[in-house]
């Protein structure tokens, strides 16, 4: 699994300077976190949620994000996040299918429902891996994994400085989205790492060693390498 790793090595070190218009569907934390970061680095933003006019940005946060509905967003950005509840996926995907065909998706959802105990379940199968299930439901876009990894909080304390040094893994099947998403990454203030394609991109998803923990480049690829050598046992 190492060529996954070497075959794009080259993006830690590019600078990004590419503009891009970014559709972000979900106003919560992390719609509004990566609206915020992507904002301050340039790019041009639309959040947006089934109530765009509820919606509300701390003061902290960048007054130049446009806000709209999940079908604007869709058609705005060149490239989406989806950043909504697993809950709320299925409407959000009916919602932007038409609008996002041969568009770089990022999937930003983790497959968890909050149950009774206060707790979350999984909600596909063991055996599963979210980025494929996600290809599968929006077959006319190009499906990236990331930015599920590492919680809002933990962006928030890492991401505002000079030199970044936290981990952000990301998967996708072409290597020109795994680019882009790398470029966003680093915009975000955090250094990504790139997993392979889709069909490699399980340790994104929960539970696994490097999900919702703060970890180096080094530490990221350490801890995948082990979990994917368990799974292979």
């Amino acid at each position: 699994m190492m060529t996954s790793y070497h075959r794009f090595q080259h993006l830690d070190n590019q600078a990004g300077d590419t503009i891009m218009k970014i559709g972000i569907i979900g106003a919560g934390a992390i719609g509004q976190l990566y609206a915020s970061l992507w904002s301050t680095a340039g790019h041009q933003v639309m959040l947006s949620s089934r109530h765009p006019e509820s919606i509300q940005l701390n003061s902290s946060q960048s007054n130049s994000i446009a806000f709209g509905t999940v079908q604007e967003a869709a058609s705005f950005g060149e490239v989406i996040l989806l950043a909504v509840n697993y809950n709320t996926v299925d409407a959000a995907l009916d919602a932007i299918r038409t609008a996002t065909v041969g568009k770089l998706v990022i999937d930003a959802t983790n497959p968890l429902v909050w149950n009774k105990s206060g707790g979350t379940d999984r909600v596909i199968h063991d055996d599963e891996i979210a980025g494929l299930v996600m290809a599968k439901r929006l077959p006319k876009a190009r499906i990236a994994k990331a930015f599920t990894s590492l919680w809002t909080g933990y962006v928030e304390q890492h991401s505002n400085v000079d030199k970044p040094t936290i981990a952000m893994p990301l998967a996708a099947d072409e290597a020109h989205d795994c680019d882009t998403v790398a470029e966003l990454i680093k915009d975000a203030g955090l250094v990504p790492v790139v997993l392979g394609t889709l069909a490699e991109s399980r340790p994104l998803d929960p539970p696994s060693p490097i999900w919702n923990v703060v970890l180096t480049k080094n530490e990221l690829i350490e801890r995948t390498q082990q979990f994917r050598a368990e799974l292979a046992a």
